[in-house]
């Protein structure tokens, strides 16, 4: 047997009688092979030039190129050597089966042909062709193996020379890191535990200063990334202290503000004439900046000062560097901080305004319609009651006919207001997060029962087929009721509006399954409800539009339809808000919902 697999195998069928190509070509594709045909020879040739096939079946008597001819210069093709051919010929002469596979033929089966006989003969050569093609792979990954590992082995020889003379140097760099990463992690979490500037900056040149043992460490900060302007905050390995000033640092020249602030380079130098009060002669600086707010660039400098003849080695750079991303780091976690709690207040104030809004526009549409209804329903019961109000309207029987008759269109009207209100109002409040659920226990199958038989008379009004397939073994849900309620019938609804007379409207709740998964390994199972209706298909390219807001599938009109527009918008929320999942499949003259609840 043929091993699986993943895409469909291409056979170029090779005859230039019809009959026997649509035969073949039935067969095969029966099978699930992709298949190809040709009614010549020149045809089959350029065929396969142009995309080579897996596996070719030729008859042999052709017009113009016979078979052997064809066979012979896809043989000495390089591209189309390895593709097998199987001749299938009326000739049964030993004579023409020798020349065949003289001509390179794999196989040759003799016509009229049986179907398991090709089956088999077409199985047994693309199996033989894909066991010689993983052969060949595996010859090549083996022969590209050995020359890795001659490469590595070569590799190692020279690494193992240079390894004993790193490793001395590398335990003593080590040695030096492990220091320098204990130290920054101190000083990390000794930053970080602050969402003051001052207070970060004050500990962060109190920690360096007391690490690397110099003369002192200043911690600059700008205000809103001016250096003109700004605090300074000092420390030595003894005390600390801040200061203000309305100018950069002391030593901050244009040459070093180039490269600090528009370079961000971290560079030691020696001043050519140290200040009156200070004999610092080694002066290592560092910026400090937020990649992530690339529109405020640099938020600070560092500043570490050693004696004469003293300077900065690589790892202390290194720690500075560090020290320095991470007060960006602890300066922008302020910030955000400080935004985060203006946010907060603001963030309230708005919740405060949207609920008074939903409110407010609950009120203010649901009170006009509901009076408006509340007032055709006094008119249409007075013209039930008597004739006097009819006889001061009009005189006709035909013209009262009419007045009934726009009163029930207004009623109409106004329902389909009303629930377009509901509607929306709903839909804002799941999105909002402000709909309220109040669970309660359910039994499934009374529920589903009586919501049902509600809908039988309009589905025989309607000359559909009803078919209720509802389990025995249902449990008890702890959902609720209403909100189950409304998407089933929002669901029934909408399949009562779209199936044709004379077609069929099936709903089935039941059990079913779930899988295993890593967090779960026996998960209980789900209620999945169905509801299903047969006449009608939606076409695969609105299948991702359907629960859109106001979509409607074209080419159905929405005023003989009527409804809102948001009734599978507002059920897929619906269903969502409980931790359900709703999904659609539509194909072969069907178009199913399905509802999955868990248990």
């Amino acid at each position: 047997m043929m091993p699986p697999i993943s895409d469909p195998l291409n056979i170029l069928i090779v005859d230039d009688t019809p009959d026997n190509l649509r035969l073949l070509a039935k067969m095969l594709e029966a099978k699930g092979y992709l298949v190809r045909k040709s009614l010549n020879g020149r045809m089959a040739l350029q065929s396969v030039h142009h995309d080579p096939p897996d596996l070719i079946l030729l008859d042999i008597n052709m017009p113009d190129i016979n078979g052997y001819e064809v066979c012979r210069q896809l043989k000495a093709s390089e591209r189309t050597r390895q593709i097998p051919i199987i001749f299938i010929s009326a000739l049964d002469q030993v004579n023409n089966k020798l020349q065949a596979f003289e001509s390179g033929a794999q196989d040759y089966i003799t016509k009229p042909f049986h179907e398991l006989e090709v089956l088999a003969r077409v199985q047994n050569q693309l199996l033989i062709q894909q066991q010689q093609r993983q052969l060949l792979r595996q010859n090549q990954q083996l022969e590209q193996e050995i020359q890795d590992r001659q490469k590595a082995e070569a590799e190692i020889w020279h690494l193992n020379v240079d390894l004993e003379r790193r490793v001395k140097a590398r335990t003593l760099e080590l040695q030096q890191a492990l220091t320098f990463e204990a130290t920054l992690k101190r000083i990390s979490d000794r930053v970080r535990d602050f969402l003051d500037s001052s207070q970060i900056l004050q500990r962060a040149v109190e920690e360096v200063a007391i690490a690397l043992e110099v003369d002192g460490c200043d911690a600059v900060l700008y205000n809103l990334g001016q250096p003109s302007m700004g605090i300074c905050y000092r420390a030595t390995a003894i005390r600390s202290e801040v200061t203000q000033q309305q100018t950069g640092h002391r030593l901050d020249t244009a040459e070093i503000y180039t490269q600090l602030h528009y370079q961000r380079l971290t560079f030691a130098f020696c001043p050519l004439r140290p200040t009156a009060n200070d004999d610092t002669a080694s002066v290592l600086a560092c910026p400090i900046f937020d990649d992530q707010v690339e529109s405020v660039g640099i938020l600070g400098d560092l500043w570490l000062f050693r004696p004469a003849y003293s300077s900065f080695g690589e790892m202390e750079i290194n720690l500075v560097q560090q020290v320095a991303n991470q007060c960006a780091i602890a300066l922008r976690q302020a910030k955000l901080y400080e935004a985060a709690q203006a946010q907060v207040t603001e963030l309230q104030r708005l919740h405060q305004l949207k609920d008074d809004f939903l409110s407010t526009v609950s009120h203010e549409l649901r009170t006009p319609i509901a009076s408006m209804k509340m007032v055709i329903q006094l008119l249409t019961t007075l013209t039930h009651q008597g004739e006097t109000f009819l006889t001061q309207l009009v005189d006709h029987a035909n013209q009262r006919d009419k007045v009934m008759q726009y009163l029930t269109i207004l009623r109409e009207q106004c329902d389909r207001e009303l629930s377009l209100i509901e509607d929306l109002l709903s839909l804002k409040y799941i999105e909002a997060g402000m709909f309220a659920q109040q669970p309660a226990p359910i039994n499934c199958q009374v529920l589903l029962t009586s919501l049902i038989a509600s809908f039988e008379a309009r589905i025989h009004r309607q000359g559909q087929v009803l078919q209720v397939h509802i389990a025995d073994n249902l449990p008890s849900l702890y959902y609720d009721p209403p909100l189950l309620k409304r998407i089933v019938a929002e669901l029934l609804t909408n399949t009562c509006k779209y199936t044709p007379r004379g077609e069929t409207i099936a709903v089935t709740a039941r059990l079913v399954p779930r899988m295993p998964t890593a967090v779960a390994r026996n998960p209980p199972p789900c209620l999945q409800i169905t509801i299903a209706n047969t006449g009608v298909e939606i076409p695969a390219t609105e299948m991702e539009r359907i629960f859109d807001k106001f979509y409607r599938i074209p080419h159905h009109d929405p005023w003989k339809q009527g409804g809102t527009g948001l009734g599978l918008a507002l059920v897929k929320k619906m269903v969502e808000q409980m931790g359900g999942t709703l999904q659609v499949t539509s194909a072969d003259n069907q178009t199913c919902f399905t509802v999955c609840l868990s248990v």
